[in-house]
């Protein structure tokens, strides 16, 4: 049976705008969808690369095409942390390097792979749906739908930023005690594979909002409040004030970043860049409403390596 969804922006591929609407779906997916007609625009056959104008229809049906997509991924036991788990919904506290969904270059070792051994099939009511992404060196708690009303239950939140998520970062530099970052998040055309702010009206409208936890000395703790939800949209954002994030060599954030501060804190910094070795980016809570109509928030606590890096930081708060 297909289901409809009125476009609400322009200017962007029909393939990208679903990409970023349901992201428990690959990009080769929903290209493939569309190729197969199980995805229509105005209820006519369309192509991948179809520029939207913003006033169309999309009519698609994942149902079928989603238990061919289960039933091509290999189960594979992988410690993957369950932290709750109900009829409808699944929360994980994912371990840092995973991968959320099969991709190119990850066809294996993901959590959809670990998610397909550790539960039986049976007990879904249909695939289960990676409702929100994690960055593979993030961090943290995600949400795992366990049926298609429940997916769409919950896409409809983050879309509508009802979805309310709490994120914990190390940053470069000594930052305000708060502040607000917005604009538009455009593809990098010097490095595709990153992104940039941009005040343009290309793009994506990105929204993040931080709290200064602690200072210590060249580094900032952060409480990141973001209201919306674009790829590497934390990263891009603090990258853009001029505090990238530590470990994040994709944008700014790496060790030749220790040269930009006083030598009193090289010893110090090099340490630290032997005690982690990831973008320091935690997915620390998120809050929802359940379909039970509970509003629910759930917490992952900081993992080790980022209370190692603190600790680090504060035996050393003389300098």
């Amino acid at each position: 049976m297909m289901k409809s969804i009125n476009v609400d922006r322009d200017g962007e591929r029909i393939d990208v705008y679903l990409f970023h609407l349901f992201p428990d779906l690959t990009r080769s997916r929903i290209q493939s969808l569309i190729k197969s007609q199980n995805i229509l625009l105005n209820n006519k056959p369309t192509k991948p690369s179809f520029i939207l104008k913003g006033n169309e229809k999309i009519q698609y049906n994942f149902e079928s095409a989603s238990e061919k997509s289960f039933s091509e991924i290999k189960a594979e036991k992988l410690d993957i942390n369950i932290t709750y788990e109900d009829n409808d919904i699944i929360i994980l506290d994912k371990h840092p390097g995973m991968v959320v969904h099969p991709g190119a270059g990850n066809y294996s070792g993901t959590i959809l792979n670990g998610l397909i051994d550790k539960i039986n099939h049976s007990q879904f009511e249909s695939n289960p749906g990676i409702v929100h992404r994690l960055d593979k060196e993030t961090s943290g708690v995600m949400i795992v739908a366990k049926n298609f009303k429940t997916h769409a239950f919950l896409s409809k939140q983050f879309e509508s930023r009802e979805v309310k998520k709490i994120y914990r970062a190390i940053v470069w530099g000594k930052c305000n005690e708060s502040g607000l970052i917005e604009g538009n998040i455009i593809r990098n055309d010097r490095n595709r594979k990153s992104f940039i702010l941009s005040q343009s009206d290309k793009g994506r409208y990105s929204k993040t909002e931080y709290k200064l936890i602690d200072q210590y000395g060249p580094l900032s703790y952060l409480e990141i409040m973001p209201s919306t939800g674009r790829t590497h949209q934390i990263r891009v954002h603090m990258k853009s004030i001029g505090h990238p994030i530590i470990f994040d060599d994709v944008y700014g954030g790496g060790i030749k970043m220790i040269k930009s501060f006083h030598v009193k804190y090289t010893k110090l910094l090099k340490s630290i860049f032997k005690s982690m070795d990831r973008v320091a980016l935690h997915a620390k809570s998120i809050k929802f409403l359940h379909p039970n109509k509970d509003i629910v928030e759930y917490d992952a606590p900081i993992p080790d390596d980022f209370k190692k890096v603190i600790n680090l930081i504060k035996s050393n708060e003389s300098l």
